[in-house]
């Protein structure tokens, strides 16, 4: 293993406040961070609007660890920013209790409003600033190889 990125995230149900994200390589030495991170879902388009059931689709990012690769960059760029993502497949934890899927770690536009801001809630990812993004991209690169990402409580 290469690289291994830490999020550690507010317990489901307090994700209305953000997180951290760090990079450690494969010797144990950070190379990146802390940043901020948000793994706070947004279910507004959903009946109960439960953020906090990780089980359900658009809900907060699940706890657990997962494989880390380099995804290529996604529209709208408003939503996933200008850069590429951090796909994340699930490995072990809470995200192998359910059927979700389609993690990643990425940027977008900055929020105007709620305790997130400037980040902004996600449909399950992890959202970071664009420039951060930009820095952790060059961090892996500069690691290479594999990595995994761990998503914890604080």
């Amino acid at each position: 293993m290469s690289y291994h990125i830490i999020v550690n995230l507010p317990p489901y149900g307090q994700r209305d406040n953000k997180g951290t994200l760090k990079m450690y390589n494969g010797s144990g030495s950070l190379v990146f961070g802390p940043v901020e991170a948000l793994g706070r879902g947004d279910r507004t388009n959903q009946g109960d609007k439960n953020n906090a059931n990780w089980r359900l689709t658009d809900a907060d990012t699940p706890q657990g660890v997962y494989g880390a690769s380099i995804a290529p960059a996604a529209t709208p760029e408003s939503s996933y920013g200008p850069y590429k993502r951090v796909a994340m497949s699930p490995i072990s934890g809470d995200i192998t209790e359910t059927s979700r899927s389609g993690f990643y770690i990425h940027g977008g536009d900055p929020g105007t409003s709620g305790p997130w801001a400037p980040l902004r809630p996600t449909h399950g990812c992890i959202r970071i600033s664009n420039a951060n993004v930009k820095l952790l991209l060059a961090a892996i690169s500069d690691t290479g190889g594999t990595g995994k990402v761990t998503v914890q409580n604080q």
